[in-house]
């Protein structure tokens, strides 16, 4: 993956993702019509729409069930409950995005209230506005969800009724509170054959392109700076993680833990994928307020390192780690601005999915080279608090060479970083493993 970058490369690719391209001349796939008014219709009939191409989904007794309980649901909260069991190719008017094609299916029906979407994959993705329940609606909170994926991606609707009947049960019984609606993350989609000029983006894309485009104008050398301002920075809270800080730290800023502790041991590809996109997003969508913010050059570095990495290789298999990578370094980004820090504690060693770490504690890991002995290594809330077996059980494995691996035990950059458990440098690591030079 060796290469040689400009330094303002990272910090630009968002940028680039904006300007226009060419438009496709190939003929507009099935997926690509009105559907959108197709489906939007069919909810002003019924709550739970499935579509012709996945109607092997549901059976007529599992249809009524779940109808019956929508239905039910929908009155103990107190507002519309739709659901929709469709397929979501990226070849859509949605682009794949589920929560995008929610999002324009609200705006077809004028209808607010909860919205669940199921793809032809088994994936489960929940939108809502103006919901009075304390229900969290945010992307990657449901993707920590047990229900947000099938139990066998092998057979994505097994057991789909009582997935949607849990989830909508779940719904009704969450406690009232003021009205709430989803996070507005993304634009709104356009017809098709028009993607590659208006691109899915987030939303209120001139705040964020003014930004971006402030960075281009700026030229290379001020990203060159905002790069190496980051490494600085990193290198003062490594030398501050190593003389114990990090205990005060962690103490101090509970507040701003970000905590995912239902996060997979053994995330598929896909799940992996939608994260680590999401969690761009959303330190994306930070960036353009940081102004003054004592994290903000650490944030730059952590996004332009996860940025580059994304862009190599979100779309090609056998990357799970580094995914795991810019999951990882996107949401330190976040915590460094929400925190105001220079460098960010490192994330729970036994599954860095679980985000932040709030303690060490001697533990003994399988696999980790270590013979059973015990090691003491920055933990989540929920794994330092786990039994022996329970942490086993919570390991990150992700495809090594050998098969099926903890993630400590893959050769490569993670490995040898240690995701910053020993106050060594992250995003430095991660900018020499992409050859940027």
């Amino acid at each position: 993956m060796r290469r040689v970058v400009p330094g303002i490369l990272g910090v630009s690719a968002a940028a680039l993702a904006l300007w226009a391209a060419p438009a496709s001349a190939a003929p507009d796939p099935r997926y690509s019509g009105h559907r959108l008014d197709r489906v939007a219709a069919a909810l002003a009939k019924d709550p739970l729409y499935v579509d012709p191409d996945v109607d092997v989904a549901l059976g007529a007794a599992e249809r009524a069930r779940v109808d019956t309980a929508i239905r039910a649901a929908a009155k103990r909260v107190a507002v519309p409950i739709l659901v929709v069991v469709a397929p979501n190719p990226t070849e859509s008017e949605s682009q794949g995005k589920d929560d995008a094609f929610l999002s324009a299916l609200h705006g077809v029906t004028h209808r607010d209230g909860l919205y669940l979407m199921v793809d032809d994959d088994g994936y489960m993705l929940g939108q809502g506005w103006n919901v009075p329940r304390d229900i969290d609606l945010d992307v990657v909170a449901q993707d920590d969800l047990p229900d947000y994926e099938p139990p066998d991606i092998h057979r994505p609707f097994s057991g789909l009724a009582d997935r949607l009947v849990k989830r909508v049960d779940a719904w009704a019984a969450a406690p009232a509170g003021p009205p709430r609606s989803s996070p507005a993350l993304l634009s709104p989609p356009v017809p098709f054959g028009q993607e590659d000029d208006h691109p899915l983006v987030p939303d209120k894309p001139t705040v964020k392109s003014h930004f971006l485009r402030g960075i281009l104008i700026a030229g290379p050398l001020s990203a060159v700076a905002l790069y190496w301002a980051g490494i600085g920075s990193a290198a003062a809270g490594r030398r501050w993680f190593r003389r114990g800080g990090a205990r005060g730290a962690v103490a101090g800023l509970a507040a701003h833990t970000e905590a995912h502790p239902g996060a997979p041991a053994k995330p598929s590809d896909r799940w992996l994928r939608r994260t680590a996109s999401a969690e761009l997003d959303r330190l994306r969508d930070r960036l353009p307020d940081a102004s003054g913010n004592r994290g903000r050059a650490f944030a730059l570095a952590a996004f332009d390192a996860a940025q580059i990495l994304y862009d190599d290789v979100h779309g090609k298999p056998g990357h799970a780690l580094d995914l795991v990578g810019v999951i990882v370094l996107a949401r330190q980004g976040r915590r460094a601005l929400a925190g105001q820090m220079t460098a960010p504690p490192p994330p729970c060693f036994v599954n860095p999915l679980h985000g932040d770490s709030t303690r060490r504690k001697s533990i003994a890991l399988p696999g980790d080279g270590a013979g059973g002995k015990s090691r003491r290594q920055p933990l989540c809330t929920a794994c330092s608090g786990a039994s022996g077996k329970e942490i086993a059980d919570r390991v990150l494995r992700v495809q090594g060479p050998d098969g099926l691996a903890p993630h400590y035990a893959v050769p490569g950059v993670w490995r040898d970083a240690a995701w910053a458990t020993r106050g060594n440098d992250l995003v430095k690591r991660v900018m020499e493993y992409l050859g940027v030079e």
